[in-house]
Formats: structure tokens, C-alpha cells, sequence
């Protein structure tokens, strides 16, 4: 057992003056040391999970605050990493909460780290139980506060792959009091095999397109992060190498059942998805159960994410809210393969994080709401941070009353043929994963278009700022030579002075087949893009671009020619959901109970020296003034 109880500190009699001359000043600013913030120990556990040759070790961590007693039990928290980590990745967010009281249970998943057995994704019978598992054990600790026999008040907590983990373990099971996922999937199918084509499937903000998922375009590079292995931070990024982020296994298919593998192999040969795969990526998806998830959630979701994209938190929200559950959405910077949420995104989500917690674990504190919160971005530099405003409105538009409306932005282009290349090569390029580069070899991954495999249609420069939160829709007629199409179609904003900037980086793939071999016989086909929250400036343009290829995508193996057009001709119009937001508040990152009352001793403490010194001071010169002679 380590333990982290602040120690004494030692005393010295002398030089106090000194001593308190030179730190008068500096008392009340100070850091706190990490140990002084408050008392907790940690016990290092081998958790024995499932049975016969299924049957696992886990390697998990117990924190326990030194103010979780037998007499006085506490709230507890599990903590999920993700893809590729291990119960390490958890230290920093298991000691924050361990500090402000909360009995906190991290772990390593199944097939990483120095936990055994094989991967399988978050699979019911193997992560979920294992999930499972980790509750009994904390309905066996006498430190833990207990609801009823077995059923120890227990909130979930996790990142990407640990997030994915915390909606599947409270729809599995409904001990689970409370959850907080961030930057995590829906549904893995529609995560890894998008279809973009089709209307809006609900009347949120950033729906999904209603288009049969099961036929999408595969999402191979991101594929290769869970299949050939990779990490996956849960604040967003992830590395493409192999190393497992920490961990000795890297995640890839020595590491997952063989099932996996070998639906994954056939996968790769068609670059199609196989009715294997699908299945087994479905089970491991919250859709699957978020009809059943009773436990009041938080959602955090990244707003550059081309991995998990917003329409998965949509759905998440959506489907757990039809549940009469109270659900939260909150939008941030970041994600899979962006930049990382700001400082002030950070401490924003911590304090929500906290506020969540506490409510529904505790009884304490203000009611978080369900309001939501975003960051509407006004600013982008290529390769770099991006600039944005924290919005808020009451609650998010459709989940429980109605959507917003619809606002229509006039955009023109004539009709326009592109060519496909045979396997997709050369292809353009919108974003990529970590760890990989763009066929050019240039580290940097500025987009680009090729002209011949791309149709531009742009509005007129802007009369006033537009701000868009949500996905737009577009309708197009497109035909082929092959009678079928893999189009990826995405929103620029173009400055005055003609430079174009690939909002987040985002991209809509559609797959659309039974197409005719020319415009005239076309129909209607509307392609929801990608979910924005971004501020378009007055004299920008919107620029909607579609192409035929995209690296970080697989594409038809034949080459082909493809005809795009506006559905209602040369003009058209931009579909945008009006949602206007307010500025929200601002949040500073909370402090444990502990580190709270420490700062508000050490304030106490540095008004008290600082007047002994005011004090010494006045009595000392006092003394020279009496024995100072007259001359």
C-alpha cells in the first residue's frame, strides 16, 4: 500500500523573523504541494474477471481518501482509459477526484498493459463484464457508500474507448448511478463505415444522415488504430506507431480474438463491411443499449473529431434522453485527430465533470442542468490552436421539444464532371490520423483538392456574420459511369482576399449507388455535412466542395467518371440549423474539498505572519528610535 497522507511538517525555532520576513509575501500565492491537498492511500489489486478460458487478471488501482471510513462511507468512481493506455492514463483525473473524497477504482482493460486476455472492443461478454466485476468489487469495500446489498453508489467515468466502456457498463448495469463520457462513439458501424447521403435522421442540431449505415464508405486509416494497433488519447490524437501508449501491447490483431481479426482481414480485401463485422462492431456499441441507461450522463464531445464525429453524441443524447434520463451535451474544440481543447474548454469540463459528480453521487451541490454548451469557432490557422467563444443555450434543440429551424443560404455552381481515378490514387486530402502523412511526404497536412476530381458550388460574400451550429444539408443530382458513387463532400470558409480554410477538417462521405449515367435522369439526393460550430464572418464565403477521393478513406477499386450538379440547377441552397447561443459562463477549474480548505488556511496563515512581521517591524524600529542619540 502507498500512502499519500500529507506529512507533518517539521519546525524550527530559529531564524523565524527571517524565516517569516521572506515568505510574508509569498504565503498566500503559493502552490500546493500535491500530497497537501488532501489525504488518500492507494492499494494495487489483481481482479479476477469471467471464468474457465475466459477468465482474466486486471490491473487496478484502489484510491481511498483518507476521509472514507467504515463509519463514513463515500461515493465511488471508476475510471475507463483509452484505447492503447493503461490504468496510467487515469492517475491524474483518479487523483483529482480521490482528493476531493470519492473512492476511485482504475484499471487496465483486457489485453493491454499487464492486465491478461485478448481485446474484443468493448464487448458484452468480456469489457462490460469486466466492468461489472470492478462494481462488485467496490460493493464489497466498507469504505464505499452503499445504496442496497451489492449496490454500491458508483459513477463511471471515461475518454474515447473508456467512454464507449461507461455508456455500455450503465446500460448493462443499473447500479451505476452516474456517468460522464467524452469523445466517444454511438455506434462503431456508423463510426467507421459513415454514409452521409440521405436527410437528417432526427431534428437535432447534428443528426446523423438517414442513409443505411451498413453500406458506408470505410474509414481505413482510423480503422488501423484498432486493428494493427495504435492508442487513442481520450482527450483527443492518437499515435499511429504501434506502441500502445504506455502500454507492453500495442492494441493490434495479435492482441484481439481472433474473431476480430479475421472479420478484419476480410474487411481490408474489399474494403467493404461484411455482415462479421458488423455484427461484431454493433455489440460493442452504446446503440445497443442506451434505451436501457437510466444513470444521469454527461457528454462531452469534440468538435474537430474525425473519428467520432458529433453526430455520435447527437445520437448518444437523443436516444438516452427518449429515456426521460437527464442528459447534458457539451461541445468542445478537439478530438480524435485535432487539437486539444483549450485551457479554458479544459477547466470548464472539469468543473462540470465536478458538478456531475457531485449532484448525482453525493446529493450536493447546484443541479449541473441540461443545458448546452459549445464553443463556436471564429478562428482556425492551418497546422494550429484555433480560436472560439463558449456559447450556451437552455437546452439542446430537439432533444426534448422542438428542433431548430432551418435557415437557407443561396450558394451557385454550374454543373461539373470528376473523374475517379483507379484506387483512389492520387486522392485529395481533408485530414488524416496521427502518425500518418499525406502521399506527398510533406509532414504537414494542409487540405487539397484536385482539380479535376472536385465540383465547387460557394454563396455570395456574406453581408453579415453567420454563425453554424450543426450539420448543413445540401441537395444534389449526381450520375456515374459505373452507376454508383463514394463522394466526399465538405464546407470551406473563404476569406476576402480568396484563401479557403477546410473547417475542422471535416468531411462527409457518402456512398450512393443505382445512379443513372447522366444529370437528366437524376434525382434529389441530400447529403448532410459534416456538424459544425463555426462563425463565418462577414464578407466570408462558404465554399461547398465535393470529391471523388480522400486519402484517409477507402475508395472503388475501377475508375470512373462522375457527374455533380445542385439539385435545382446552377443555384441552390445551403440547408443551416439556426441555433443562437449565449455567452456562457466563465469556469474556472475547481479545487478539492482538501486543497480548498488547505488554500484557505494558508491565506489565514499568511495574514497572520504577515501582521507578526508588520508587528516585529514596528517594535524593532521603535527600540532604534529610543536608543538613537540626539546629534
Amino acid at each position: 500500500m502507498t500512502s499519500y497522507l500529507m506529512p507533518h511538517s517539521a519546525r524550527r525555532p530559529g531564524g523565524l523573523l527571517v524565516a517569516a520576513v521572506l515568505t510574508a509575501g509569498l504565503v498566500t500565492w503559493a502552490p500546493v504541494p500535491a500530497a497537501a491537498a488532501g489525504g488518500f492511500q492507494t492499494e494495487e489489486l489483481r481482479v479476477e474477471s469471467g471464468s474457465g478460458a475466459d477468465q482474466v487478471e486486471l490491473d487496478a488501482t484502489l484510491y481511498v481518501p483518507a476521509s472514507a471510513t467504515e463509519a463514513e462511507p463515500a461515493a465511488s468512481i471508476v475510471i475507463a482509459h483509452g484505447y492503447g493506455g493503461t490504468k496510467e492514463q487515469s492517475r491524474g483525473q483518479a487523483t483529482k477526484f480521490a482528493r476531493d473524497g470519492y473512492v476511485v477504482l482504475t484499471y487496465t482493460a483486457r489485453g493491454f498493459g499487464d492486465s491478461t486476455g485478448d481485446i474484443s472492443l468493448n464487448a458484452p461478454d468480456y469489457e462490460v463484464a469486466d466492468a461489472r466485476t470492478l462494481i462488485d468489487l467496490l460493493s464489497e469495500r466498507p469504505e464505499v457508500l452503499q445504496d442496497g446489498e451489492g449496490d454500491p453508489r458508483v459513477g463511471f467515468f471515461g475518454g474515447s474507448y473508456g467512454g464507449g466502456l461507461s455508456l455500455l457498463a450503465a446500460g448493462y448495469d443499473e447500479r451505476i448511478d452516474a456517468v460522464t463520457a467524452a469523445r466517444t462513439w454511438n455506434s462503431l458501424v456508423n463510426s467507421l463505415f459513415p454514409n452521409a447521403a440521405g436527410m437528417p435522421a432526427a431534428d437535432t442540431p447534428a443528426a446523423p444522415g438517414a442513409a443505411e449505415a451498413a453500406d458506408g464508405v470505410f474509414k481505413k486509416l482510423w480503422a488501423q488504430f484498432f486493428f494493427e494497433g495504435g492508442s487513442l488519447d481520450p482527450e483527443g490524437g492518437g499515435r499511429g506507431d504501434g506502441s500502445g501508449g504506455g502500454g507492453q501491447r500495442s492494441g493490434g490483431c495479435e492482441d484481439l480474438r481472433p474473431e476480430y481479426c479475421a472479420a478484419y482481414e476480410e474487411v481490408i480485401s474489399t474494403n467493404r463491411l461484411t455482415e462479421e463485422m458488423r455484427e461484431l462492431l454493433a455489440q460493442a456499441s452504446p446503440a445497443s443499449v442506451t434505451d436501457q441507461i437510466t444513470a444521469p450522463t454527461l457528454l462531452i464531445q469534440g468538435e474537430g473529431d474525425t473519428l467520432f464525429s458529433l453526430t455520435e453524441a447527437d445520437s448518444n443524447a437523443r436516444e438516452i434522453a427518449a429515456n426521460g434520463t437527464p442528459v447534458k451535451l457539451v461541445w468542445v474544440t478537439g478530438g480524435h485527430g485535432a487539437t486539444r481543447a483549450t485551457l479554458a474548454e479544459a477547466a470548464m469540463i472539469d468543473e462540470l465533470g465536478q458538478q456531475w459528480f457531485d449532484f448525482y453521487l453525493r446529493d450536493s451541490g447546484e443541479d449541473p442542468g441540461t443545458s448546452f454548451e459549445y464553443t463556436e469557432v471564429s478562428e482556425q490557422a492551418a497546422n494550429g490552436p484555433i480560436e472560439g467563444t463558449p456559447e450556451t443555450v437552455p437546452a439542446y434543440p430537439g432533444l426534448t421539444g422542438n428542433g431548430p429551424v432551418r435557415l437557407e443560404v443561396p450558394i451557385a455552381g454550374e454543373a461539373q464532371e470528376l473523374q475517379y481515378p483507379a484506387g483512389g490514387t492520387p486522392a485529395a486530402l481533408s485530414s488524416l490520423p496521427p502518425g500518418f502523412f499525406p502521399e506527398s511526404g510533406d509532414r504537414r497536412q494542409e487540405p487539397t483538392e484536385i482539380a479535376d476530381q472536385s465540383a465547387v458550388f460557394e454563396s455570395e460574400p456574406l453581408a453579415e456574420a453567420l454563425d453554424v451550429v450543426g450539420s448543413p444539408v445540401v441537395n444534389l443530382n449526381v450520375a456515374s459511369s459505373s452507376g454508383e458513387a463514394v463522394l466526399f463532400t465538405k464546407v470551406y470558409d473563404v476569406a476576402p482576399d480568396g484563401s479557403a480554410t477546410l473547417v475542422q477538417g471535416l468531411v462527409a462521405p457518402a456512398r450512393l449507388t443505382d445512379l443513372p449515367a447522366t444529370l437528366d435522369q437524376a434525382e434529389s439526393t441530400p447529403i448532410t455535412l459534416p456538424a459544425l460550430a463555426h462563425s463565418f464572418q462577414e464578407g466570408h464565403q462558404l465554399r461547398v466542395v465535393v470529391s471523388s477521393t480522400d486519402q484517409a478513406y477507402a475508395t472503388p477499386a475501377e475508375a470512373a467518371t462522375y457527374q455533380v450538379s445542385l439539385a435545382s440547377g446552377v443555384t441552390g441552397a445551403l440547408s443551416i440549423p439556426d441555433v443562437t447561443g449565449q455567452p456562457a459562463p466563465e469556469f474556472t477549474a475547481p479545487q478539492p474539498r482538501g486543497q480548498r480548505i488547505h488554500n484557505i488556511a494558508l491565506i489565514v496563515g499568511g495574514v497572520v505572519v504577515g501582521l507578526a512581521v508588520l508587528a516585529a517591524v514596528y517594535l524593532l524600529l521603535r527600540r532604534r528610535r529610543a536608543e538613537t542619540p540626539p546629534w
